[in-house]
């Protein structure tokens, strides 16, 4: 009983031995169990044990003592000596002889009944000995049977070896035709197809080395490759993992010297201690390995690195490398870029421009135009809906002409040009790029927009159907088309020309395929129809039904109706819904108002004097504002869209509704003014303008960046530049301002016609700048509340400071404090508003 005690309990030892990888102590605990009794358990968890402690010292280097344990192993447990990583230590220890003796013995065994499970072990062992044997000496080689397969094509892949090496592509492709599946240096083939792909087609590269398995006698010819195929930060860690041999194999793929490899090494400890390494840092690292690097190499890294450590890179162009002054230039508009200073930056980039355009070589060139085309495509010179400015059209322009193939500017001008209204210029241009890209379907599609824009229908039919060949499943082409039938269907029915339409609506059906189109279609096509009859009743119902019906098809339908017809009021909308079979008695409901707003999201704003599709509902919708029964997000949802439809009061109202809820959310109080200044064409009032420059910096708190920027935005919309052209100056100039020879009386009509034009907002602004909030503040209190004193005084000392400044420089004085006086009864200040 004591003895069963003990074997349990040393049992028990033994299995957490092995479990938490003590294998030298599992061993000792199992030939201690041994000594006892022979279970079967017992004796597979020490030949388990004995595995993984000579796995173990294998790793370590320790090849002897690993292939000692292992004969043990096969000793005392009675497992196969020859199977598992044994083959391979003996060959790694340089015991080749005993593998050939071995082999040998196998040759020999062949004929034994279970002969085909011993030629595929041999097979496998033969494969183990290929790479070895590559490189072996003549008496190993020796020998090998003449009939063995290691020594008939071990010259075809020596040939292969030294083709790729010598970049003889027909020589390869011989040498590894005569390469069979069944030969021990199959592998060696797969591998050198794999790397011969990593040089035209990265992706088909890693398709072929994959199919390799990682067990194979050519992995360390094979992990080079797989590393570098490895995407992101993990193929830097997989590198340090290779040895000195495969680690210069690895940069001779990349095409790197070998003088890479001591930055790549401090790149990966760098790499390890930190989670990300920032770019100044990495300028740095490069700095001290610079003299160890290829002049080309250095260049580049200054290239890449020298914007993100602009003091010590772009203004020390020499640290490392010899960058040229175009690429200085290239650097130094990005570190400024980087930095936010875009106006800065663009004279860098233009000035790097016009030095790679000098130098007239054709990569250059390239670069010219690239940097163009960025200049072009910088939000400074796009609209808000990507629209390009004259500017940008002028770059873009030189850009083609630096670089007439790239296809995407081409197509920007296009669209530059249709948009302006210049059709002609848009033809010019559609047709130098389908010179160039006469499949392209973006061009095609331009195409398309250009001829309907002409009104030229056929044209814009023959290049859908063009495109529709290259792109069966473009929605947009058909859209277009679609829907210039169906507009041209609308005037035919405003012009009472019932046929015609008809015959418009047919078209389109051939390109419109949708549910919401359908219903379109059915809608106009009841139109043609005879007030009153039955089928135009059922075609009115039947588009509601495509519809869905409720509010939105509601709106959907008074929304065509006051774009077709001239005069749509509430008894005629009315009559219409009527007819439709909607009803507008029935009471609205939350979901339905929800689902109109997803219907507005979807469609585009149709602006017009006069137009108001809920014309019918309006009321009740205000109704339905005031209940505050919405959530958040549903009423931001609403607000947005109404205001994208230029429905201003319902946005308001809803707005309003939502600020009074939430009044620290400042969407709501973006939204409340912007309807209100969409109304008025301005901000409505100072107290809108204070409202809003708080909901901009609770926005900024809160990482709202977007509605920051549109809060910025309606700021701009309401504070443009003042236009003075028109205005007739005394003594006007007709050079450009020199300002020591300024008329004050010139000076003084602009900034009164700049108070004018926003009520002195700008002014006072540019004032407090000038003068100094203390001077200002100071003409306030004199003033004594009278506010146009106060703004003709600040007129008076800018003129003076600005004219008198340029003739006679004065030494600054300081402002005399002045006693504050009473205001007048019933006059506030200023500053207070």
């Amino acid at each position: 009983m004591t003895t069963a005690a003990t074997s349990d309990a040393l049992e028990s030892t033994a299995l957490v031995h092995l479990e938490k990888g003590r294998y030298r102590d599992a061993v000792a605990s199992y030939k201690a169990l041994l000594k006892t009794e022979r279970r079967p358990q017992w004796i597979a968890g020490l030949a388990y044990a004995y595995s993984g402690r000579a796995q173990g010292l294998a790793a370590k280097g320790m090849l002897q003592e690993a292939i000692g344990l292992w004969r043990s192993r096969a000793e005392l447990c009675g497992t196969p000596l020859w199977d598992g990583p044994y083959v391979g230590w003996l060959i790694a220890d340089a015991r080749v002889a005993e593998v050939l003796d071995h082999l040998a013995a196998r040759r020999a065994a062949t004929s034994a009944p279970d002969g085909r499970r011993l030629d595929e072990q041999l097979a496998t062992l033969e494969a183990q000995l290929a790479p070895t044997l590559l490189a072996a000496d003549p008496a190993i080689l020796a020998r090998l049977p003449a009939d063995s397969l290691l020594q008939q094509h071990r010259p075809l892949a020596l040939a292969a070896l030294s083709a790729y090496s010598s970049k003889d592509a027909a020589a390869l492709e011989t040498a590894l035709a005569g390469i069979s599946f069944r030969s021990p240096y199959r592998d060696l083939r797969t591998v050198l197809k794999a790397m011969v792909l990593y040089e035209t087609d990265q992706d088909a590269a890693r398709a072929a080395i994959e199919r390799l398995p990682l067990d194979s006698p050519f992995e360390s010819l094979a992990a080079p490759l797989r590393t570098l195929l490895v995407a992101g930060p993990e193929r830097l860690q997989r590198w340090a993992r290779l040895n000195s041999a495969q680690q210069t194999m690895a940069l001779d793929l990349m095409g790197c010297p070998q003088a890479v490899a001591p930055l790549l090494q401090s790149l990966v400890g760098l790499a390890g201690s930190t989670a990300l390494l920032a770019p100044p840092a990495l300028f740095d690292l490069v700095l001290r390995h610079a003299h160890e690097l290829p002049s080309t190499l250095a260049t580049c890294a200054w290239q890449w690195l020298a914007p993100w450590a602009a003091r010590r890179g772009c203004d020390s162009p020499r640290l490392f490398g010899n960058p040229s002054a175009a690429d200085q230039e290239c650097a130094t508009a990005l570190a400024v870029e980087i930095k936010g200073e875009w106006d800065h930056a663009e004279t860098h980039w233009l000035d790097a421009s016009d030095l790679l355009e000098d130098d007239g070589g054709t990569h250059d060139h390239l670069r010219a135009a690239l940097i163009l085309r960025h200049i072009a495509l910088s939000s400074a010179h796009l609209s808000s809906d990507g629209v390009l400015d004259t500017y940008a059209e002028e770059m873009l322009t030189r850009s083609l002409a630096l670089d007439p193939l790239d296809c995407g500017v081409h197509v920007r001008l296009v669209q530059f040009w249709r948009r302006n209204g210049n059709l002609k210029r848009a033809r010019e241009q559609l047709e130098a790029g389908l010179c160039h890209f006469p499949d392209d379907v973006a061009l095609l599609t331009e195409a398309v927009e250009n001829a309907l824009a002409g009104s030229a229908f056929k044209k814009a039919t023959a290049s859908a159907r063009r495109l529709l060949e290259l792109d069966p499943l473009n929605r947009k082409v058909r859209a277009l088309v679609g829907n210039a039938h169906l507009s041209h269907a609308v005037k035919q029915i405003g012009a009472e020309k019932p046929d015609a339409a008809k015959k418009e609506i047919i078209e389109a059906a051939n390109w419109l395929t949708s549910v919401v189109d359908q219903g379109r279609m059915h809608l106009l096509q009841a139109w043609t129809e005879p007030e009153g009859s039955a089928e135009r009743l059922r075609l009115a119902q039947l588009a509601v039904t495509n519809w869905g019906g409720g509010l939105a098809a509601g709106w959907r339908l008074l929304r065509e109706a006051q774009g077709t017809f001239q005069r749509v009021g509430l008894t005629t909308s009315a009559w219409l819904l009527s007819e439709a079979g909607i009803d507008t008695s029935k009471a609205l409901t939350h979901a339905g108002l929800l689902e109109l707003a997803q219907v507005m999201e979807q469609e585009s704003p149709i602006v017009g004097k006069g137009l108001d599709s809920l014309v019918v509902w309006r009321k009740e919708i205000a109704r339905m504002a005031a209940m505050q029964a919405f959530d958040a997000d549903a009423c931001v949802r609403l607000c947005e869209a109404f205001r994208r439809h230029q429905d201003y009061d319902l946005a308001e109202k809803f707005a309003n509704a939502a600020r009074k809820r939430w009044p620290d959310r400042p969407i709501f109080v973006y939204h409340a003014v912007a309807a209100r200044s969409g109304k008025m064409g301005r901000i409505h009032s100072d107290q809108d303008f204070s409202d809003l420059e708080k909901a901009q910096l609770r926005a900024h708190q809160s990482k709202d960046i977007r509605l920051a920027e549109r809060i910025e935005r309606l700021f701009e919309a309401d504070d443009p530049i003042p236009d003075f052209a028109d205005l007739d100056f005394p003594g006007a100039l007709d050079s450009p301002i020199d300002l020591a020879k300024l008329d004050p009386e010139v000076f003084r009509k602009v900034l009164e016609e700049s108070i004018k034009y926003d009520g002195g907002k700008s002014f006072l602004k540019n004032a407090c700048q000038d003068l100094g909030d203390a001077l200002v503040r100071q003409v306030e209190r004199e003033c004594a509340g009278d506010s146009k004193a106060f703004l003709r005084r600040l007129v008076d000392l800018i003129v003076t400071k600005i004219v008198d400044g340029f003739s006679a420089p004065a030494p600054i004085a300081p402002a005399k404090i002045v006693k504050p006086q009473k205001p007048i009864p019933g006059q506030g200040n200023l500053f207070d508003e």
